[in-house]
């Protein structure tokens, strides 16, 4: 597939609702994209769409140059995976498989060759003679995943494809999905909530809200680079504190106070703040739990008011407050401090995010 193009696509209801605004997004060829949001954003609205399996209210779907709008889904030369498995419970692994090529009169030889190459790459060429209630929720997973590979379409797509399985199987299939687009070098859309899924898996992310494009970028881009407060709260686990704070001039230097409690800024985030006139005004303060360290003697330093202690073995989180806001920290093991009790800790000022109160636009956005 040269690439998939969505133009200024809408999705509107009979009764008014918008579920998808002004979409414009180029799908490039072999790319791993993941549509991800809350529930109700609009994301899984916008696969169907592609499929053909929604109505474009407006807008405009190319596909390797062609206008695909009024073309019907088994002619978009595209494959979906949906969340539920989708199996024909009295057919093998392997007339699951070989159903929808059957349907398009390919071969005999040519059947049996794609579904024993995808079978191969899913691990379940022992499975063939099986029936789906022999399975497990992953073995059936494959299946459907395998029934999509050998139709060898221009896309994958691909509805919350693991939302079924338990928290270990999902971890196991986004390695082997990992894998499955190396191998196969094909173009996926995936659409999850998860956005630990979203991380692990894309080679670019777009988040949706409300449906409208918040962020599209890289999954690296996305966590250090947030372009509101929205995709910087959902990305992320646990996701990221927010503090409002006053911008003040101290001791010739720019500082974020609040509750009586002080953080120099860097000159950098010093000049955005002054270019943008937020001298005298409150910002919100973005702290990654990550961000938060046990205060050495001469580093700045706030004070955490311990509630929760979660020990989770190669790591600690302490959830609590800072003055008036409740935060998460992320610590290493070996922190003493006890639920009741309080802990000086200091904060990466290289990593902070700021965000305007009335906007929440990331003011240090690059």
């Amino acid at each position: 597939m040269s690439g998939l193009s969505l133009v200024n696509v809408c999705k509107t209801y009979k009764n008014g609702q918008n579920a998808v605004k002004d979409f414009n997004l180029e799908i490039k060829d072999r790319e791993f994209l993941i549509l991800v949001g809350p529930s109700g954003c609009g994301k899984s609205t916008t696969l169907r769409m592609i499929a053909g399996l929604e109505e474009i209210s407006s807008g405009e779907l190319w596909i390797d140059g062609c206008l695909m709008n009024m073309t019907s889904p088994q002619s978009r030369d595209l494959s979906m995976v949906f969340q539920s498995y989708a199996l024909y419970p009295h057919f093998t692994v392997y007339q699951n498989m070989a159903f929808g090529l059957k349907v398009h009169k390919v071969p005999r030889e040519e059947i049996d060759r794609r579904v024993r190459e995808a079978a191969e790459i899913l691990h379940i060429s022992h499975l063939l003679d099986r029936k789906p209630y022999a399975l497990s929720g992953g073995q059936k997973q494959r299946v459907a995943i395998g029934s999509v590979i050998v139709r060898q379409p221009k896309a994958y797509l691909m509805d919350e494809p693991l939302s079924n399985l338990d928290a270990k199987l999902r971890t196991q299939m986004r390695v082997e999905l990992s894998k499955l687009h190396k191998e196969l070098g094909a173009t996926i859309i995936y659409v999850t909530h998860d956005q630990v899924e979203a991380m692990t898996l894309g080679t670019r992310i777009v988040v949706m809200n409300q449906g409208e494009i918040q962020q599209a970028a890289s999954p690296a881009d996305i966590y250090q680079n947030p372009v509101n407060k929205f995709v910087a709260g959902f990305i992320g686990s646990p996701s990221m504190n927010f503090i409002p704070v006053w911008v003040e001039r101290k001791e010739e230097r720019i500082c974020l106070e609040f509750n009586n409690q002080r953080l120099f800024v860097n000159h950098i985030c010093a000049s955005k703040l002054l270019e943008g006139g937020y001298l005298g005004k409150r910002v919100c303060l973005g702290i990654r739990p990550e961000d938060f360290h046990e205060a050495g003697k001469k580093e700045q330093t706030l004070i955490l008011q311990v509630d929760i202690k979660e020990v989770l073995g190669s790591e600690i989180l302490l959830h609590g407050l800072i003055g008036r806001a409740e935060v998460c920290a992320r610590l290493m093991p070996g922190i003493k401090t006890e639920a009741g009790e309080s802990l000086p800790v200091s904060v990466d000022m290289d990593r902070i995010k700021l965000f305007d109160m009335d906007t929440d636009r990331n003011i240090l956005y690059i």
